[in-house]
């Protein structure tokens, strides 16, 4: 930097710097030029450029397409995955057509139209804000629509014409999952276990079908662009690449394979890949029947169909050529959970324990507990020796449901180790025994036996650490505009299972008298 130094004298002695305008014209040092232009030959030799072969680079892709229809799911004409996300085709549930809306505007209808009172049974109890004003007055249309003996009457069944038959329930109670199939020409698409949340190429195996000329063909000419992603090598020698991410400090492990093949493709060959994008259509499966490339130098390569012993988008049941265009709900309105229940094993129960933790809205209290260790105060004050008592076993919070390990028939004449439901009975001081309530939410539920005795679950689907079920309703949009709306099931792994502290033959300090 060109600096001119001044002296100033006033109370003191201090020196000053102050830029100086250059002398000249700056364009000279702007053009960084070379006195010896070999020495740049002589360098790129060195660094290997000069190695480089005689190749072209693709200017133009040619695909033959077909584009499939997805059918929608059997029972489930309504929900078709040509405009309806496929979320919402797979998870909607039997009761998803009775908003909070319809049950308000059904049930004041058929109490109106019905000839004297409706029983109390079918007044609102579990509405919750901004509908807590109905509990207790209100008509609930879903509870009447389900009473066959008013149906009965020709003037209630007439209200309830436009509700649709019940659909099939794809939520499996032993495997806590959505299990289905979506048709198509080319092959079945089961979803073999679906745990809530976003689909997917993934979410679907195939079932593939003879091969045919199904579906509406399309010849697409795109033209491709170099794969580029952050991180990735700069395509020239003296370009400044982005600092921002640093893939070299990403270590390469065999257990994350695709990490591994990241790694390979932008340090290795990251000026060699090139990214042709290819027209699909929602709720269509995508066929590439052929793809020629056009280099720069004129010439025409066919490219080979990928081979059958490795791809990264691939269908499980199809050949790298098929592959599923699903309508997605991106970015839904998502509502406060419904129900949350927690799953896990308890390791000093040796029991695995169902927990409600919110159900239709609501948190659940889990009372009280009046045995088992409670807070150690951090100062004992001194006095007699407290009285104890023998406990046979601590109490257990309310809306804890226990799971053991069973032998259970498949109905295949065979017996299979499930997780069965069971019941806790509490005992009064006197022996009376009092047996606890069934649950309340759904996931705890099977369908043909809503008392709960008969839920039981697959070991296999329980993971050491537990898992979260979540119910909650969701609205998005179909490609044609129209509100899709659902309550969606998930699961999720926890980081830790619920521990009940029970514990048998207890002896702690005897209540106060």
């Amino acid at each position: 930097m060109n600096a001119v130094v001044t002296h100033e004298t006033t109370d003191g002695l201090h020196l000053r710097l102050e830029p100086a305008r250059p002398a000249g014209d700056p364009e000279r040092g702007f053009a960084a030029e070379l006195a010896d232009p070999a020495w740049l030959v002589g360098r790129q030799w060195q660094l290997g450029e000069h190695q480089g072969e005689n190749a072209t680079s693709p200017v133009r892709v040619t695909a033959a397409l077909r584009h499939v229809p997805i059918g929608p799911i059997a029972r489930r004409p309504g929900l078709d995955p040509l405009t309806v996300p496929a979320e919402a085709a797979i998870e909607t549930g039997p009761e998803d057509w009775w908003t909070t809306g319809r049950r308000i505007r059904l049930g004041r209808a058929a109490s109106e139209a019905a000839a004297s009172a409706l029983p109390a049974a079918h007044l609102f109890s579990d509405l919750t804000e901004p509908y807590t004003a109905l509990n207790g007055r209100g008509f609930d249309g879903r509870s009447i629509a389900h009473d066959t003996t008013l149906l009965a009457d020709p003037a209630i069944a007439a209200v309830f014409a436009e509700v649709p038959g019940p659909l099939p329930d794809t939520w499996r109670a032993d495997t806590l999952d959505h299990a289905t199939a979506f048709p198509s020409a080319e092959g079945t698409l089961a979803v073999p276990a679906h745990d809530g949340g976003e689909t997917d190429w993934w979410t679907v195996d195939a079932r593939p079908a003879t091969p045919g000329t199904s579906g509406e063909g399309q010849t697409a000419s795109v033209w491709p662009e170099r794969f580029r992603l952050p991180g990735s090598p700069a395509l020239r020698w003296w370009q400044i690449e982005d600092h921002r991410v640093d893939l070299g400090g990403l270590p390469p492990d065999r257990a994350h394979f695709a990490s591994a093949l990241v790694l390979d493709i932008v340090l290795g060959h990251g000026d060699d890949w090139f990214l042709a994008p290819l027209p699909g259509r929602a709720g269509h499966l995508l066929v590439v029947e052929d793809l020629t490339v056009l280099d720069s130098f004129g010439k025409t390569w066919a490219v080979p169909h990928p081979g059958p012993d490795w791809s990264l988008f691939r269908v499980h049941g199809f050949d790298g050529r098929r592959l599923p265009i699903w309508p997605v709900a991106e970015n839904p309105l998502t509502g406060n959970p419904l129900d949350v229940v927690t799953i896990g094993t308890d390791e000093d129960a040796e029991l695995l324990w169902a927990v409600e933790e919110t159900v239709a809205g609501r948190a659940v209290d889990h009372g009280r507990r009046t045995t088992g260790d409670g807070p150690v105060p951090e100062e004992q004050p001194l006095g007699p020796p407290p009285t104890l008592r023998y406990v046979p076993a601590t109490d257990v919070p309310k809306a804890w449901y226990p799971y053991t390990l069973e032998d259970r028939p498949d109905g295949d004449g065979h017996t299979r180790i499930r997780y069965q439901q069971g019941r806790l009975v509490e005992m009064a001081y006197d022996g009376t025994p009092t047996r606890r309530d069934p649950p309340v939410s759904a996931f705890l539920l099977d369908p043909a036996d809503p008392t709960g005795r008969a839920h039981e679950l697959a070991p296999d689907r329980i993971p050491p650490t537990g898992i979260r079920l979540e119910r909650r309703t969701l609205l998005a949009r179909a490609t044609t505009g129209a509100p899709v709306l659902w309550t969606r099931r998930t699961r999720a792994p926890l980081l830790s299972g619920p521990s009940s502290g029970l514990r048998f033959d207890a002896v702690e300090p005897a209540p106060p008298t």
